[in-house]
Formats: C-alpha cells, sequence, structure tokens
C-alpha cells in the first residue's frame, strides 16, 4: 500500500511555502530513506526564497539536515565505510555527486561535479520527490555521502554542521592555518561563530570577529573569538589598525568574509599581513560585485580563495568536533529558533529578518 508523506513546497519565489503530499518512493539498491529529525535554515535557503538567486519551482528547500535511516536499499555505508542500518542517525553532503567526472576524479571538486545534485535546490516535481529538508522524510540517491551522528550529538546540533561547520572546515583547510596564526572572522552568524570555534580548537593565537549584531559578538565570545569588534561603532581605519595593533604590527595571518557582504573583501585586504590569505565564503549570490586594490594584493603578495560548499571529509570532520569538544563550545545554541514543520513559513521569516543565528524546522 503507497504511504504519503508531507513536504513545505516552493511552488514561486516570494510566497508562502505550500503544504504537498507526495507517495514515498520505493528505496532502490544504494539508496536510503530518512525520516528527518531537524532541518536548519541556511541562508541560502533565503536568498533562493525571496529572489536573490535562481531556483526551480517546485522545490522542497532545506539542505542542512539530521535524520534517522528508516530504510536502505540493499547494503549501503557511511563516511568511514561502516555499514549503516535502520535506526541510525545521520547526516549526509548537501550533494549527490557521480564520482566520474573531470571535476570528481582530476580535481577532487566533488561539489562541482558536471552532473551534481544538490539537496534543497533541485526540482521536486518528479519522483522520488524527497530531495530536501523541509519535509517529513528525505531520499538518499547512491552518490551521498553519509556520515553517521555520534551518541553524544543531537540531531539539532549535527544538522547545520551540514553546510555550515563543513564548509567552515574546507574554508580553514584551504588557508592553511595554523597554530598561533592571527586570523580575522568577518561576520558572527552560523558561518563565523563556527568558525571562531574551530579555529579556537586549531590553537590560533588570535580570533577577531566583526559584526553588527550585539548579541552574535557575545555569541562568538563563547566559541573561542578572542576580540569582538561591533562594524556599526567602528569604522575600517580604526578595525585595521586594532587587527595590526593585537598581531604586533603585521595583521592578520588570515581574513574570511562569511557576512555575505562584498565590501567586506577590501577591508580584509587591508587588514591582512604581508603573505597573508583571504577566504570568501560569504557571497554566494548573482552581482556580488565589489572594487579592490589590486597593487595591495600585488605588493603584500596575498592570496585570495573562493570556497564554495565542501567534500565528505569536511562533514565528517566537523561532525568529529561537535562531539569531541562539545563540552568546550555550547553547540546546541547555535540553533536559536526552532518551529514544528506546520509553521515553517514563520521560520523563514524569522531567519530572514536576521534575528537569529540558525532556525531549526523539526517535522
Amino acid at each position: 500500500m503507497t504511504r504519503y508523506a508531507k513536504a513545505a513546497v516552493m511552488t514561486a519565489q516570494n510566497a508562502d511555502l505550500e503544504f504537498i503530499e507526495y507517495p514515498l518512493p520505493r528505496v532502490e539498491p544504494g539508496c536510503i530513506l530518512v525520516k528527518i529529525d531537524c532541518c536548519t535554515i541556511c541562508g541560502s535557503d533565503i536568498h533562493s526564497w525571496v529572489g536573490n538567486r535562481s531556483s526551480p519551482v517546485p522545490v522542497i528547500l532545506g539542505h542542512e539536515i539530521a535524520g534517522t535511516i528508516e530504510e536502505t536499499g540493499g547494503p549501503v555505508y557511511d563516511a568511514l565505510d561502516q555499514r549503516l542500518k535502520k535506526g541510525d542517525r545521520i547526516t549526509w553532503t548537501s550533494m549527490d555527486n557521480c564520482g566520474k567526472c573531470f571535476y570528481c576524479r582530476q580535481k577532487g571538486l566533488m561539489m562541482k561535479c558536471r552532473s551534481i545534485k544538490k539537496y534543497g535546490h533541485d526540482s521536486c516535481e518528479a519522483p522520488p520527490h524527497f530531495a530536501g529538508g523541509f519535509a517529513e522524510y528525505c531520499y538518499l540517491t547512491p552518490g551521498t555521502c553519509a556520515v553517521r551522528i555520534p551518541d553524544n550529538v543531537t540531531s539539532i546540533e549535527a544538522a547545520p554542521a551540514n553546510c555550515a561547520l563543513a564548509c567552515i572546515t574546507a574554508g580553514w583547510e584551504e588557508a592553511g592555518i595554523e597554530a598561533f596564526d592571527n586570523v580575522l572572522i568577518m561576520g558572527a552568524g552560523a558561518l563565523g561563530i563556527y568558525a571562531a570555534a574551530l579555529a579556537d580548537h586549531m590553537g590560533c593565537r588570535n580570533i577577531i570577529v566583526t559584526d553588527l549584531v550585539p548579541y552574535r559578538l557575545e555569541m562568538a565570545k563563547k566559541f573561542g573569538a578572542t576580540h569582538v569588534v561591533n562594524t556599526a561603532e567602528t569604522d575600517e581605519a580604526a578595525l585595521v589598525e586594532m587587527v595590526r595593533e593585537v598581531t604586533g604590527g603585521f595583521g592578520a595571518d588570515c581574513a574570511m568574509e562569511v557576512a555575505g557582504v562584498p565590501s567586506l573583501m577590501a577591508l580584509g585586504v587591508n587588514a591582512l599581513r604581508t603573505g597573508g590569505c583571504l577566504i570568501e565564503m560569504g557571497c554566494s549570490f548573482p552581482d556580488a560585485a565589489v572594487t579592490l586594490n589590486i597593487n595591495e594584493i600585488l605588493w603584500k603578495r596575498l592570496t585570495i580563495k573562493g570556497v564554495h560548499n565542501y567534500d565528505a571529509r569536511h562533514l565528517q570532520k566537523g561532525i568529529q568536533l561537535l562531539s569531541q569538544s562539545r563540552d568546550q563550545y555550547p553547540f546546541q545554541d547555535i540553533v536559536t529558533h526552532t518551529r514544528p514543520l506546520e509553521r515553517i513559513n514563520e521560520g523563514m521569516r524569522l531567519a530572514r529578518d536576521r534575528n537569529t543565528i540558525r532556525v531549526g524546522i523539526l517535522p
């Protein structure tokens, strides 16, 4: 007998999500049917919803998901090659990649697979329908990499690890930061808070976090920030001088832009030491243009890297960080609000208005 489940579907941008019931699919070999425990609202979900970026419709948004396996299509394995079974709690890569194309095999860029399928971003019109997190179930296809959630990590804590914490793990890896480095993190949303925690965990000396919202800056202190700066009260020149002062006159070894404000790239360039690195992660939307002083980049021998999404190993490392350091950082506080699936439109408006860190949707 066919079973049905509910999803909150975006049928048009700038409109409330609609509740639609779809038939649950037959679980094919290598696939996994997951009962969703929590899906947090990422900034990219809001960009799609309000029309800042193109999106197919209908679509089930949501890709920061944690859930419990209900059924598997034969033997399936997690990122550590351990067999998964019904009842296991997992999170998973926000994309299904082929593993065979030029980017997957030759360049190690699974997130840029030529035939990529993205949870929460692809149309749900055709079966198996359940390819996003704002629903009761999600259907994982074989190119998806699952990560088991340890018993000491809640599903609410694990959900934003995919993608916020995983992306930050990829960002710091690209930056090559080391113990005793000095870092500037521009933005204290979920990305910036995770960035502070990971930098602290890695032994960075000065961890400077900037934002416009006081309560976010207070939160960053709990996650390892040694200095916080409210940019509504401090101009760029004063901030750059402060960074140089606390770093012995040199500047930051690495600056990371995670606020989604293009002009912050220029601030980052000015705040870096000679030979420093700028990681751009926040401006994941069209027409994010900025003017940079190329001479400054050239003379200071700076490196600028864009980091978009992550590899499976970054998600695995992020989950391990949650498990191993949960007594050090209050990861449970990153999800500042929760709403049941039936009130998802209220949750979307909360997330849009930026009075939150992450909003969790609980089917």
